[in-house]
């Protein structure tokens, strides 16, 4: 489990909001890429780092949540 990430999402989720409906990739405690879809978001990622990332997507407000 990516605990750390998780907890960075939790503790930063007010300003998530700004990304509403847009995919994000957390790594190392920081946001690391976002984009308009995963395939985009994995490609920034991969670029910055080998290690993946936990990537979600930012729903709004008549989405759910949903965790890769």
């Amino acid at each position: 489990m990516r605990r750390k990430e998780l907890m960075w999402l939790s503790t930063h989720s007010k300003r998530m909001k700004k990304y509403s409906g847009k995919w994000i990739a957390v790594k190392d405690n920081q946001l690391v890429a976002v984009g308009d879809s995963v395939k985009e978001v994995m490609d920034i990622a991969s670029r910055k780092s080998k290690r993946l990332p936990l990537v979600t997507k930012i729903p709004r407000k008549d989405e759910e949540t949903y965790i890769l």
